[in-house]
């Protein structure tokens, strides 16, 4: 890493948020899945955390992080 340009870094960068944001982007249309009654509070819930352990969203961005994205796409569906 330490021969990289910034381009070269800037894209690594790029592509390891992806993650962080593809899962922003799944909590919101599971959150709808939920508000049209295909889910409930609860197995959403349970399949983001599952997502974000297996991909290692709480290693990643932290505990907090991840439940706040968790929490606003959840409590948004319930609005």
């Amino acid at each position: 890493m330490n021969d990289w340009t910034a381009l070269q870094t800037e894209i690594c960068i790029n592509v390891a948020n992806a993650k962080f944001h593809a899962f922003i982007h799944e909590s919101k249309r599971i959150a709808e899945f939920r508000r049209l009654g295909f889910v409930n509070c609860q197995t959403a819930a349970d399949y983001l955390h599952e997502t974000a352990i297996y991909n290692q969203l709480y290693f990643e961005y932290g505990t907090d992080r991840i439940q706040k994205v968790m929490a606003e796409a959840l409590g948004e569906a319930a609005a």
